[in-house]
């Protein structure tokens, strides 16, 4: 199927290529279909979290890895359902960005990751309670410089 995107103009994507959020994420209660677009090429460290029925909505993704050393978020049982992950189960884990013009203003919330499991194409962003991890992380300026 060919789709409008907000960065990329119109792509193909595969029925397996899509991502299934149960429970939509906040702010974007209509949109449960997003697939992922690599701003650059062989690379994860920028990504973009585009939804399949609305052209406009595009959320920058990082992958927190870049970021932070051994990013270690905590799902719950309910998280875990919700995925249709067992313990265990290998799962990706990408952190929305607001990029501003100016690298140093622009942030990277580790809190509230969006989780993927690969193997069901299901999504889902958790909200972390009692953790380290900031929702306004400050983007590093040598990470700034990888992408």
């Amino acid at each position: 199927m060919v789709i409008q995107t907000k960065y990329f103009g119109e792509i193909e994507v595969t029925e397996e290529e899509k991502i299934h959020f149960p429970e939509p994420l906040p702010g974007f209660e209509n949109q449960f279909n997003y697939v992922i677009i690599q701003f650059y090429e062989d690379s994860d460290s920028l990504l973009c979290l585009q939804s399949v029925e609305d052209p406009e909505l595009a959320l920058v993704l990082t992958n927190p890895n870049y970021v932070v050393e051994k990013y270690s978020p905590t799902l719950t049982a309910e998280d875990l359902s919700a995925l249709k992950a067992a313990e265990g189960t290998p799962l990706a884990y990408y952190a929305i960005s607001v990029i501003h013009d100016n690298w140093k203003d622009s942030t990277i919330n580790l809190k509230c990751p969006v989780v993927v499991n690969p193997e069901k194409m299901l999504g889902r962003q958790i909200i972390m309670e009692d953790t380290p991890y900031s929702m306004r992380h400050p983007v590093d300026c040598e990470f700034a410089k990888e992408v």
